[in-house]
C-alpha cells in the first residue's frame, strides 16, 4: 500500500528535459508512454511508479529549483547493484549530464553506494545501491533490533 504511484516534476523546457530523461529513464526501466503538449509520461516497464514531466506554466516561469528550500529536495532511485550505479554514471558522462558526486560509498547505511547528478533544471537526482537498507535484509534487521535492544527471531 505504501508504494509511490507517480511523481510529477515541473520543468522549464520539455524538449530539453526529454533529451535528458529519455536515456536515464530507459536505463532505470521506464519507457516513454505518452507526450501530450506540455506533459511527458514515463511509465515503469514492470510495477508502479510513473514519472511525469510537466512544462512550467506562466506563474512558474523565471523560478528556479532550490534543493534547500521547502519542498522537493531530491529524488533517489534504487539500484540492484553497485555495477548499475557505475553503469548509470558512465551513461550520464556520455550524455554530458552534470555530475554532483561520482559513485562512492556513504555512511548513511552499511554498503550505501550512489551517484548524484542534476537534470537540466538543476533538480538533484540519485541512483543508490543500499544492500543493507532493505526491510528484507537479515543483516539490517538484526542490526536494527540489536540497536533497539530487541531480540531478533520469531515471536513464540
Amino acid at each position: 500500500m505504501s508504494l509511490i504511484n507517480h511523481l510529477a516534476l515541473h520543468v522549464t523546457d520539455l524538449d530539453r528535459s526529454e533529451k535528458f530523461y529519455d536515456p536515464v529513464c530507459t536505463f532505470l526501466g521506464y519507457h516513454k508512454h505518452a507526450r501530450n503538449g506540455a506533459c511527458l509520461l514515463y511509465r515503469k516497464s514492470h510495477g508502479i511508479g510513473d514519472l511525469i514531466l510537466l512544462r512550467v506554466r506562466k506563474a512558474g516561469q523565471g523560478k528556479t529549483y532550490d534543493c534547500e528550500a521547502p519542498g522537493f529536495s531530491h529524488l533517489a532511485w534504487n539500484a540492484d547493484s553497485r555495477e548499475q550505479v557505475d553503469d548509470l554514471y558512465r551513461l550520464l558522462k556520455k550524455h554530458r549530464a552534470t555530475i554532483l558526486d561520482a559513485p562512492c560509498e556513504m555512511n548513511y547505511s552499511r554498503g550505501y553506494y550512489a551517484v548524484w547528478f542534476q537534470d537540466p533544471d538543476g533538480m538533484k537526482l540519485e541512483l543508490a545501491h543500499t544492500p543493507h537498507q532493505s526491510p528484507d535484509s537479515k543483516a539490517e534487521s538484526q542490526q536494527t533490533h540489536k540497536a533497539s535492544g530487541r531480540k531478533t527471531g520469531k515471536k513464540t
